[in-house]
């Protein structure tokens, strides 16, 4: 049963985790920061993060999303992702949410003085996925405690609790390999 939660899990995420590569592969143009600086001069994100990225991660994660709720639809109800239409809130949120907790992972390392691409072991692993969470919690909070929470389903949120790092480490080394990332941490 463990093992099923799990990949349920991992499968209701997908749309997070794609959002991230994603945007390092759409990324460039206009900083979401539009270069601002805060009053301790650092500036409030900085280059890495752009318009252009997160609008293509966001695409990503829905897309994936859609073709993941579809699936899920014709496969039965546990890996559904909702009921039609309004599962399409869920498929804007999942990507959103993850960019959103990049942002503010880049957010706090800039406030901690650290430079763009610098390790923040725990933040750099866990920011999309504190953004994610925070999201779902908010503002879907029944989608998020069936997933992840109420019952059996808790050993899915342990998982991916587990997995991510290693997740993390994976799909930076291929981003570094491809030359979509300039460190592979």
């Amino acid at each position: 049963m463990a093992l099923e939660e799990a990949l349920l899990a991992f499968w209701f995420l997908l749309p997070a985790y794609v959002a991230n590569p994603m945007a390092v592969v759409f990324g460039g143009g206009a900083p979401v920061d539009l270069g601002r600086t805060m009053r301790d001069g650092r500036r409030v994100l900085g280059d890495g993060k752009t318009w252009r990225g997160f609008a293509g991660g966001v695409a990503s994660g829905f897309a994936l999303g859609g073709i993941l709720a579809l699936l899920g639809t014709l496969a039965g109800p546990r890996l559904s992702f909702g009921e039609w239409p309004g599962v399409l809130g869920v498929l804007v949120l999942l990507p959103v949410g993850a960019l959103l907790g990049d942002l503010l992972g880049a957010f706090v390392k800039r406030r901690l003085g650290l430079a763009r691409g610098a390790k923040a072991p725990g933040l750099d692993q866990y920011d999309f996925l504190i953004g994610v969470f925070l999201v779902l919690i908010l503002l879907v909070p029944s989608w998020w405690l069936a997933r992840f929470w109420t019952g059996e389903a808790v050993w899915g949120l342990g998982f991916i609790i587990l997995i991510t790092p290693v997740l993390h480490r994976v799909v930076n080394v291929i981003g570094y390999r491809w030359g979509h990332k300039r460190e592979p941490w």
